[in-house]
């Protein structure tokens, strides 16, 4: 028998954007998350389909991050943060030239950061969220939702707020992206019963969980998680691999813990 594997990644920030400020420092997690993610991750799945790489890749975009990530403001204010980043480069490419060790680390991080510069500008025109929408016409990269405002809908006491978090999801979703989505990562992976009548009314196909919703479920899948369910309105759920979940996740056994890891802000694979 052969498998299928299912390579998801979910990539959210929580909605930070202070205009009454000339800077603020939460913003700074999302000018991180560019810089570190969400740009060498665009660069990369284009590189990709230049190379002729046939490649499959589900990916969150959540409604808080596209809408940060089309924010002129929020935009405008991170073309400033690299150009602060680039002069830092420059000076302290001058200040450790006579450094074995550390002129050479100064160089690799002044060609990183102009790069990152130039496909912010050049080759993307401040738009990320435009790039992945083209991946995703091409046929390369599947972008899903989540949830309106990340919220965890099993604590959500109205069910009124539940389906509006999905209501709004994709209608968010379709004045971006243009189409319907097929399919929604749950906020946390959290599932409750009941949540997947409001999927099926948006037409969402498939959804993700944490491994013991369905290591629990009633009644016990035959493949325990390593195969879809389908839930009585006719959506797909599937679960994490608690495998890889660890390794991502586990300071003790994956490698966050290794010590030559370098971590980088931003969501990791699912």
């Amino acid at each position: 028998m052969r498998g299928a594997l299912s390579i998801v990644l979910h990539a959210h920030l929580p909605y930070v954007r202070h205009p009454e400020y000339p800077e603020f420092l939460e913003e700074d997690w999302l000018y991180e998350a560019i810089t570190e993610t969400y740009l060498p991750l665009l660069e990369v799945f284009d590189k990709c389909v230049e190379d002729g790489v046939p490649f499959r890749i589900t990916m969150t975009l959540t409604p808080p991050l596209v809408g940060m990530l089309r924010d002129e403001l929020l935009m405008s204010r991170y073309a400033k943060r690299l150009d602060a980043l680039c002069e830092l480069c420059d000076k302290e490419v001058h200040r450790t030239r006579g450094d074995p060790h550390f002129g050479p680390l100064a160089w690799y991080y002044r060609e990183r950061h102009y790069h990152l510069r130039r496909l912010f500008h050049d080759r993307y025109r401040r738009d990320l969220v435009g790039g992945f929408k083209r991946l995703q016409d091409s046929g390369a990269l599947e972008i899903i939702t989540c949830g309106a405002t990340h919220g965890f809908l099993p604590l959500m006491i109205h069910p009124e707020s539940i389906r509006a978090q999905i209501q709004v999801a994709c209608a968010h979703y379709r004045m971006h992206f243009g189409r319907d989505p097929r399919g929604i990562w749950l906020p946390e992976c959290g599932y409750a019963p009941g949540i997947d009548k409001y999927l099926a009314a948006e037409n969402i196909r498939f959804f993700f969980v944490d491994s013991h919703a369905l290591a629990n479920s009633v009644p016990r899948p035959r493949r325990g998680v390593y195969a879809p369910v389908y839930t009585p309105a006719g959506v797909a759920a599937f679960a994490r691999d608690p495998e890889s979940s660890m390794q991502v996740w586990s300071a003790e056994h994956g490698y966050p813990g290794d010590p030559v890891y370098r971590e980088l802000t931003g969501r990791t694979p699912a």
